[in-house]
């Protein structure tokens, strides 16, 4: 008897723990469940009205994996990202990074911010009255400011505010945070802060892309295309009897990869079709090689160390011969691309033209090259009812359009470019009576896009 009664009490005593736990996770948590954050080398400050955590460092740290451990009020954890402390937080992007606090039964989200002590953290310069903005950037390295224009009237009254060092910052030259500048030669810019001191820089004008480095004999084409401001086109009609097309584009833009995959081989109006925000769109191979998109690797591809352009997920370009390329990454010297595509030869490395390229076949052409400082180029050139060019003289012309690195993309009835959705080259490719199919658009495994 006594023990059947033990027994029947069990449930109801284990029934009462529940019923308390229960009543325990209806509470509502601290509204403020973060006691300290502390971030090796930074000072960290957390605004708790505004459930703001602001990281600064007194010097350069990368902001993309920052370690910041947290403090909570007893029984209060990270959500998210969950249960890590430290946690590590991309805070690079202008938008900081989130995190969740579970405290009681409440979530409480904070932002995190990061940036760099310096005691200039930024400049804004515009000109023609506000209307133009220019592209800047800082390079405390160096202590180089540069600010790229595109079609810029007056460059002898920039419009310049500067962002000082919240600890202590100030502008010695000029004396203030707001001045016109006469950017026709280069100009000393000085700023302190209590922690950075006293730092001199140096202020440049840099050319855009509406700046002509087009070798004799290309005319610029305007109105013809529809593209952004930081991009300008080239056309001539009598490159060894060949019609062909440039774009230049400074560094604001950007490139990318589109694709279906391999085995979903797309024509390039169709990828325009999925894609119009693509200003231009240039052709990728029609074989079994390298795409990758957003760090992707959506086909690996038969050659083993390829050669490839593609970029960061920082923008850095990255172009050149023996990509290690695995099922889940592709890497050019140890640098990861977040986009890249197949190249069939390299044209330029580092200034030098290769050599042994063909100079005996001709056929339409497609490359994309970078400029010493910076600018892509993209270059097609077509064989309808002309002649083509050879590999060697495609290596020619992009040492002309003062590449530094410089690719071969697919040739011939794969050569293609679009510059807002237009078509630039007509098709190379035969139909069955021997006549040049203009109309033609050869499928692709992907396409490289500047936006």
């Amino acid at each position: 008897m006594k023990k059947c009664l033990k027994l029947s009490v069990l449930p109801l005593l284990l029934s009462a723990v529940l019923f308390c736990s229960c009543k325990d996770d209806e509470k509502a948590g601290d509204p403020n469940p973060i006691v300290k954050a502390t971030v090796p080398g930074a000072e960290v400050t957390i605004d708790q009205v505004n459930k703001r955590i602001d990281v600064l460092y007194s010097e350069y740290n990368t902001l993309s994996s920052v370690p910041v451990t947290f403090e909570f009020v007893d029984g209060a954890y990270l959500y998210t990202p969950l249960m890590k402390n430290p946690a590590t937080l991309d805070l690079s992007r202008t938008a900081g990074s989130t995190i969740v606090v579970q405290t009681g039964k409440d979530l409480i989200y904070y932002d995190v911010y990061g940036a760099v002590d310096y005691p200039l953290m930024n400049l804004v310069a515009t000109a023609d009255n506000g209307e133009v903005v220019g592209r800047v950037v800082i390079n405390h390295d160096t202590n180089v400011i540069g600010i790229e224009f595109n079609n810029v009237v007056d460059v002898t009254k920039i419009q310049c505010d500067f962002t000082v060092s919240p600890k202590g910052g100030a502008m010695v030259t000029p004396s203030s945070t707001s001045a016109i500048m006469d950017l026709t030669s280069d100009q000393e810019i000085v700023a302190k802060s209590d922690r950075g001191g006293t730092v001199t820089y140096t202020l440049k004008r840099a050319e855009s892309a509406d700046v002509s480095i087009a070798p004799k004999g290309w005319t610029r084409v305007q109105g013809e295309f529809t593209h952004p401001s930081y991009m300008a086109v080239y056309k001539t009609e009598d490159l060894f009897e060949n019609e062909a097309y440039v774009v230049v584009a400074d560094k604001r833009a950007k490139f990318g990869v589109l694709s279906n995959g391999y085995a979903f081989k797309t024509t390039m109006p169709e990828f325009y079709a999925q894609d119009n925000t693509a200003a231009v769109m240039i052709n990728g191979s029609a074989t079994d090689h390298l795409i990758l998109a957003e760090g992707q690797v959506l086909n690996q591809g038969t050659e083993g160390k390829p050669t490839a352009f593609g970029v960061s997920k920082t923008n850095t370009v990255l172009i050149g011969k023996n990509w290690n390329v695995q099922w889940n990454s592709a890497k050019y010297e140890d640098t990861a691309a977040y986009y890249a595509m197949y190249a069939r030869n390299l044209l330029i490395g580092r200034g030098v033209k290769q050599s042994g390229l063909d100079n005996t076949t001709q056929f339409a052409c497609s490359a994309i090259g970078t400029t010493a400082n910076g600018y892509y180029v993209f270059f097609v050139c077509e064989s309808y009812e002309s002649p083509g060019i050879t590999i060697q003289q495609e290596c020619d012309i992009m040492a002309e359009w003062q590449c530094y690195n410089a690719v071969d993309l697919e040739g011939g009835s794969g050569a293609g470019m679009l510059i807002g959705g237009k078509r630039t080259i007509y098709s190379s490719k035969k139909d069955a009576s021997g006549m040049t199919d203009k109309d033609y658009y050869k499928p692709l495994g992907c396409v490289g896009v500047l936006r």
